[in-house]
């Protein structure tokens, strides 16, 4: 955190020489008034476009596994033994019609676009075997779907949901701690739930992530600053506009 005053105006130089407006990034680095400042003092600033949440939940996955489940929340706990008491089944899939068809369900129930099948094909095929796709069913009955990207010993949950089917088996509770299991084996320790509310629109999604526990975390936001003078202007205009369509 110390040394982004620094990073952000480094990286606007060596991009002086490209076609660039704008330099946006979004660093993992923790709320801080002074570090603020300091980047306002080199000409970089917080922006409206945020490319990753500023909010989130990270689960460690060194702990021992009952140890996560005493940690969880006795509602959600008693949610994940019902799961696997009643036969919910999880498993990875290559599937991509499979996970569109749950995420599209997802999608209309809550309101929100999902992108393209071209668009998961193209983050899968660019991910290879570090792009995971798990799947919750009771016999054909697909019900929850996952989509978790690993570098390293991080994991993020990128996309997902619960479709609304076999809602009284509670599948989207095991779901989402096979996957944590899954990450765990694959010598992840650092689980990013991806995300928390933050203007009270996602309330509930929210309030079921963190019955699994987990640390919160809020980053400094998406900074940005000029690279090319002339063509900023343009860019507040229009390519604001469909960088936050394309991350929504």
């Amino acid at each position: 955190p110390a040394d982004l005053a620094g990073a952000v105006p480094a990286l606007r130089r060596a991009l002086s020489g490209e076609r660039c407006a704008s330099l946006l990034v979004d660093p993992e680095v923790a709320e801080d008034p002074l570090v603020l400042e300091r980047l306002a003092g080199e000409g970089v600033h917080r922006t409206p476009v945020y490319v990753q949440p500023r909010r989130t939940l990270i689960m460690d996955l060194s702990a021992d596994p009952e140890d996560l489940l005493t940690a969880m929340r006795k509602k959600t706990r008693q949610y994940v033994h019902k799961a696997e008491r009643d036969g919910v089944l999880t498993e990875e899939t290559e599937d991509l019609d499979r996970f569109l068809a749950v995420m599209t369900a997802v999608g209309e129930r809550g309101r929100f676009g999902v992108h393209d099948r071209a668009y998961f094909e193209a983050l899968v095929r660019s991910f290879g075997p570090a792009a995971t796709v798990m799947m919750a069913r009771m016999g054909s009955v697909d019900a929850g779907a996952l989509l978790l990207l690993r570098m390293g010993d991080r994991a993020w949950e990128l996309f997902g949901g619960w479709n609304g089917k076999l809602d009284e088996h509670r599948p989207f509770y095991l779901l989402k701690w096979r996957a944590m299991q899954r990450m765990r084996a694959a010598g992840v320790r650092r689980y990013d739930m991806w995300g928390l509310d933050e203007d009270g629109a996602l309330a509930g999604v929210s309030n079921f992530k963190r019955g699994f526990g987990g640390e919160e975390l809020t980053w400094i936001g998406a900074l940005e600053t000029p690279v090319t003078r002339w063509l900023y202007p343009l860019w507040k205009v229009a390519g604001r506009a469909r960088l936050a369509r394309g991350a929504a």
